[in-house]
């Protein structure tokens, strides 16, 4: 698993460096798995938690490493494993 800083909130910038993903994957990611939730500030900005850099270390995982499509990963994600 990726050596997730501790820490409250990371930024958008923040977390696509940890994961090794650009930004624009994880708004996309946002679009696709309803898990993957961050807080906007008032102006819009994302703040990930911990938890949400966890959900998407595991998204990675899933459609890069194990090969699963984005309806499968989102599948697993949910906990339906049919």
């Amino acid at each position: 698993m990726a050596d997730i800083p501790d820490k409250l909130y990371f930024k958008i910038g923040e977390v696509a460096e940890i994961v090794g993903v650009e930004t624009y994957v994880l708004r996309f990611w946002e679009t696709e798995f309803p898990a993957l939730a961050p807080k906007k500030t008032d102006s819009g900005h994302r703040l990930y938690r911990r938890r949400d850099v966890e959900t998407v270390v595991r998204i990675k995982e899933l459609l890069y490493d194990k090969g699963f499509t984005i309806a499968g990963a989102r599948k697993r994600l949910s906990g339906r494993n049919s």
